[in-house]
This record gives structure tokens, sequence and C-alpha cells, in this order.
């Protein structure tokens, strides 16, 4: 089977869906499948081209799994507005198409989600190259925009709903990660025999339990005895994160707990303002750390902190709660509490939900933590025993190629078929 897979971040880039990609591209090679990734140059988040590196209009490299790496040129320029964002979806939509025409013949294409441009262009591509196409969602968009703020009714949003519609109906299969953005995709009116469930994943040896004090923890100064509330990854729109500091000012008086932001994102910059205008001397920012710093700094939590907007866990997973589970650590989530993030947490017994924006109730189950540690421990071993057999690299991602498998045998049977198994 040859199979394309498009992503518009990669390693060294931290985001989790580019890693995803990699470790989805090394179980295809693994499994004697040839495997092509278009990726852009590394950028994320800011949008500025990563030191030491050089941007071309395509580079093209051999990884140590056996795939084909094919990096496309892109815009470069701040990415924490929407026509800076929409620029950058743009060029490297052209890129990658142009950049996958000119790759040898292929089978099956993943795609990851991402607004407007870059699942039009491979629909494109899949079709031109009679390959069947699976649509790979992690944010259904532009409902995702909405519950995050970013996009109100109008006429964009309308267009932006037609055109990834069009893209559903024209793929194979879509993978969403929830019953919840199943349902989303399915109200648009396609058949529920395309519609499957395929979640994210973390390597469960990239992130283990580990001791909290440790190396770390001593280089960033954080006190051997303090109770750190962790928030780990990407400060977006779809965060709902000023909960987080508005709940860090109510503890402000409250001696050793502490608020660790590791990450950053286009809210960072205002937290920070809000954090300095209140004189928060509680709440710490650190950017994303290195790979070889990523257990340490995870293991240093006593909780992990997730927040997002209302609606937001309909169309959204933020991809820090594998982190959290993944090293063993109990989770506090202000979420909606019908929502999946919340089915989750109690479905696993790891963790409390508190109702979103509500920063008293989010402070209270920071105090109630703090203060029962063995409760913290006993949630964060279900945690880990949760999320090696929910979410472990090892289970997820063979799921993930067996899909693929299936779809690529489906159409060497029957060109026209449709869907493999349905959510």
């Amino acid at each position: 089977m040859r199979v394309m897979i498009i992503t518009q971040v990669y390693p060294p880039e931290y985001a989790p869906a580019g890693i995803m990609a990699v470790e989805l591209a090394q179980e295809l090679t693994h499994a004697s499948h040839q495997v092509t990734v278009l990726t852009g140059f590394p950028s994320h988040p800011t949008g500025r081209l990563f030191p030491g590196w050089r941007a071309r209009l395509f580079h093209k490299e051999r990884t140590e799994s056996g795939s084909t790496l094919v990096r496309c040129i892109h815009s470069f320029a701040p990415r924490f507005g929407f026509l800076g964002k929409l620029w950058y979806y743009l060029t490297f939509a052209v890129t990658s198409f142009v950049g996958g025409m000119l790759q040898g013949p292929f089978d099956v294409l993943v795609v990851q989600s991402t607004p407007i441009f870059g699942p039009v262009t491979a629909t494109c591509l899949a079709k031109a190259r009679r390959a069947k196409l699976f649509y790979w969602i992690h944010d259904v968009h532009p409902e995702s925009a909405v519950h995050a703020g970013v996009l109100r009714q109008g006429i964009l949003l309308s267009m932006m709903k037609a055109i990834d519609t069009w893209v559903c109906r024209k793929c194979d299969v879509i993978g969403t990660m929830t019953d919840d953005m199943c349902r989303l995709i399915l109200q648009r009116g396609l058949p529920a025999d395309r519609v499957v469930i395929q979640r994210h994943w973390l390597d469960e040896h990239r992130i283990y339990p580990m001791p909290k004090r440790n190396a770390w923890r001593e280089r960033q100064g954080i006190p051997p005895a303090d109770f750190i509330a962790l928030h780990a990854g990407t400060i977006g729109y779809i965060s709902g994160a000023s909960v987080l500091i508005e709940a860090a000012e109510l503890l402000k008086d409250r001696q050793g707990i502490s608020f660790l932001f590791v990450g950053d994102g286009p809210l960072k910059a205002v937290l920070q303002e809000r954090v300095k205008e209140c004189g928060l001397p509680n709440v710490r920012f650190l950017p994303f750390q290195p790979e070889e710093d990523l257990n340490l700094m995870q293991a240093v939590a006593d909780v992990g902190l997730v927040a997002l907007k209302p609606l937001s866990a309909t169309s959204s997973i933020p991809s820090k709660l594998y982190g959290y589970i993944s090293a063993g650590r109990p989770i506090i989530a202000s979420v909606d509490p019908n929502g999946s993030v919340a089915k989750i947490v109690i479905e696993g017994g790891f963790g409390w939900i508190v109702p979103p924006g509500d920063s008293h109730a989010l402070a209270r189950a920071i105090l109630h933590a703090a203060s029962n540690p063995e409760e913290c421990q006993c949630r964060g071993e279900r945690a880990r025993e949760f999320f090696v057999r929910e979410f472990g690299r090892t289970v997820v991602v063979r799921e993930f190629r067996r899909k693929l498998e299936t779809l690529y045998r489906q159409g060497r049977q029957a060109p026209e078929g449709t869907g493999i198994e349905s959510a």
C-alpha cells in the first residue's frame, strides 16, 4: 500500500498532530507500506521560521524509519491573527497540492483537518491520483471557530461550512475523535457509514509517571514543596484559559500553590498582561520545552489543568489531556459537564469536573486536590491505566493502520466503495 500523509506541522515543531503523523508513518513503514509525508517548514505556532532552517520551494529527504518527507514552502508571518492564519493555510494548501502531484502514485491519502483550503486541495489531489481519501478531523471546522468566539454567524461561516461539507462528501472515510464530533458531522446529512472514531494517541513510552522532584524542577527554581497546577500546551482561543488566571487570583494569598503555564499561543500575551496587572506571584509562564525535557516537565505537576469554552468540547479535544494522564497525573477540567472531555474524565475516574468559566469552583477544586495528596495519587494511577488502555500509541496507531489497510483493500475490490466501519 502506498500512503500519502498531509500534515501542516511536523517535528521539530512540538504540535501533537505532527508527532502523530511521524508515528503513523513509522507504523505503516514497519508494516512494509510505502509512505510519503507532505508538510511545511518548522514555524509553529508563531509563524516565524525556526532558527537554523532555510526555506525552499520543496525539500525532499528520507527519514530514519524509511518514509519520504517532502517539505513545502508556505508563508512565514505572525499567525495569531485571522488573516495571517488564512494566508498560511492557503499557501501551504497550494504548494502541498503541487508537491503531491510531483510525487509518484499513491493508493490512500490521509489529510488532517485545517480550515478551508488544505482539505479542499487534498481532495482534489486524491481524485487526480484516483486514491482513497481518509479525512482525519482533529477539530470540526468551522464549528470549533464559532465555539471559540473567533467566527460569528454570517456569509463567511456559511461558506466555510459548505466547503468542509463538500470535502466530507467527497472523501471515503471521515475519522473523528469522539461521539460528539461524529454527531456534529452527521448533522450535515452525511452518510453514517463513512464516519468512524479515530482517536488521538500519545506514545506511552515517551511520557510516563516520574517523581515530581527532578532535575528540570530544580533548574526552573520551582520550590520542592509547592503544589503545581500545570497548563501545558497551546494557549488557544478555544481554551477559555482566562478562568485559570481568575482562579489564581482567588488563590494568590494561599502559600504553596502555584500555576505553571508551559507553551505558547494567541492568548498567552493576554494572560501575561492580566497576571502583571493583578500582581499575581503564584503564576509563571515558560515556553514550549525541548523533547528531552518533556517527561520531566509533565512530572512536576500535581494536577493538570484543562479549560474549554462551554461548547468547545463538542468540536475539539485538547491534546494536553493526553500528556497529563500519560504522566499519571489527575485532571481538573473546567469544561461542559456533558461534553466529551468530561465524559472521558468521569469514565476514567481520574479527575474533577467544574463548570466552564466558574473560577470559584475551579479554585475550590484546586484547594481540595492540594489538601488530599492521597486522593490525587490514586486518581493519577487510574489516569495512567486508562491512558494506556484507551490512548496509548501501541493500541491506537495499530488500529489506525488497520483502518487504512481495510480502505485500501476495499478500493482494490470496488473503486467506488465507501466507508470501512460506521461509528
